[in-house]
């Protein structure tokens, strides 16, 4: 069983997740989408984990996060994106 996420972890990574939001909404944008289910599975991976890793970048400006980067490509990897049983689109802006 993993670990519980102290306070701290908890608001970093809710930070890190808006952050990435963002970027993945001008990501989208600059591609005349809206949904990320415009996107075959592979494309939509690729560009959350440009997102994720963008973000994590701008957060942790100047330091070494190489591991955090192997991270988000292990939680972006983990994705489920089968289109046959998705839900109604939804738009993340």
């Amino acid at each position: 069983m993993a670990d519980a996420l102290t306070a701290e972890e908890t608001a970093l990574y809710d930070d890190l997740a808006k952050r990435a939001g963002d970027v993945a909404r001008r990501l989208l944008t600059e591609r005349g989408l809206i949904y990320l289910d415009d996107l075959e599975p592979e494309a939509a991976r690729e560009l959350l984990r440009t997102a994720w890793r963008e973000a994590a970048q701008t957060r942790f400006e100047g330091l070494d996060i190489s591991e955090l980067h192997a991270e988000i490509d292990i939680m972006v990897d983990s994705l489920v994106m089968d289109p046959e049983h998705s839900v109604s689109p939804v738009s993340i802006h």
